[in-house]
């Protein structure tokens, strides 16, 4: 089984879903039936791109605030992800790249979690009129988006 298969394998027993790539080398998740998240494996092989589309974005100034906000949230260091704008289908983006090295289900999980929340956050933004303040959420989601029961850390 090679890296990809192995870290989505992985991931599904934390969630207990059965997760594998399609024939595109992609999986999709569907979060609360709201958020659909694209797990693609890059074509050198090295890392993951982690995708989503927001939610359309409405024409005017509103529109504006978002681009303007969004390209702020670019900037922002460290971030989880970037934004962008699909003109073809008018809807916020919102991706990142993780890399293969050193990960596994747990840290694919806790990144997802910050992902989703991120989404979330802009999605509500945008289904509200209410733009979060810059490299902030508008909500928090709870202690784990997977409802995952870790054991705690040790502390050596």
């Amino acid at each position: 089984m090679d890296h990809f298969a192995l870290l989505l394998a992985d991931l599904g027993a934390l969630i207990q879903v059965p997760l594998h790539p399609d024939h595109h080398r992609a999986c999709c998740l569907s979060v609360n039936g709201e958020l659909h998240v694209q797990l693609k494996e890059d074509t050198n092989k090295d890392r993951i791109l982690v995708a989503a589309f927001i939610a359309e974005t409405p024409a005017g100034k509103f529109r504006e605030n978002i681009f303007k906000e969004t390209l702020k949230e670019n900037n922002l260091f460290p971030r989880i992800g970037s934004f962008s704008y699909s003109e073809r289908n008018n809807q916020l983006a919102f991706f990142s790249y993780v890399y293969f090295e050193g990960l596994d289900g747990n840290k694919m999980a806790d990144f997802l979690e910050k992902f989703f929340e991120k989404a979330f956050s802009w999605k509500t933004a945008l289904q509200t009129g209410q733009l979060p303040d810059r490299g902030q959420t508008l909500h928090k989601i709870g202690p784990s988006i997977f409802d995952i029961q870790r054991p705690p850390k040790e502390i050596v």
